[in-house]
């Protein structure tokens, strides 16, 4: 099993509340970030929630099951772990305001992947940032979709 660990932090031109409701609104994941869909198994968005994130076509999809652990909207902080089969690891996302109408995010990803040769984990993770780092870029400044944490 391949650890793959990665970060990004971008500054977006909205406010971190617009920032933090996108980045909690699990099924509205999938109006920006690229070939994925959000399906809630249980919950409300908030603790406990469970839900998979499938990213990909047809065969070469990648399930990504997932539960949130915690959720602090006064701190904006969400972590996630990945519960497998597949991927397993941790998430964490944090949102700062930078001024009125800009904010920083920050998205941690430590991951295990099976069958993934360890040489491969530093170039995938970098493309794995570089991937979510134009999905940040994506996310729309608007109100989240219906059925949001």
């Amino acid at each position: 099993m391949t650890r793959v660990r990665f970060s990004v932090r971008e500054e977006l031109p909205f406010s971190a509340d617009a920032a933090y409701a996108s980045l909690i609104d699990w099924p509205g994941h999938a109006d920006w970030v690229p070939l994925t869909r959000v399906e809630i198994l249980q919950g409300d968005g908030g603790v406990g929630t469970r839900f998979v994130a499938t990213t990909g076509l047809g065969p070469l999809a990648l399930p990504d099951r997932m539960e949130v652990t915690e959720l602090d909207r006064g701190q904006m902080s969400v972590k996630v772990i990945k519960i497998g089969p597949i991927l397993t690891g941790e998430v964490s996302l944090q949102v700062v305001a930078t001024g009125a109408n800009s904010c920083l995010v920050d998205w941690i990803e430590d991951i295990r992947v099976p069958w993934l040769p360890q040489f491969l984990a530093r170039p995938v993770g970098a493309a794995a940032a570089r991937g979510f780092r134009t999905s940040l870029r994506r996310m729309p400044a608007g109100t989240p979709t219906a059925g949001a944490a």
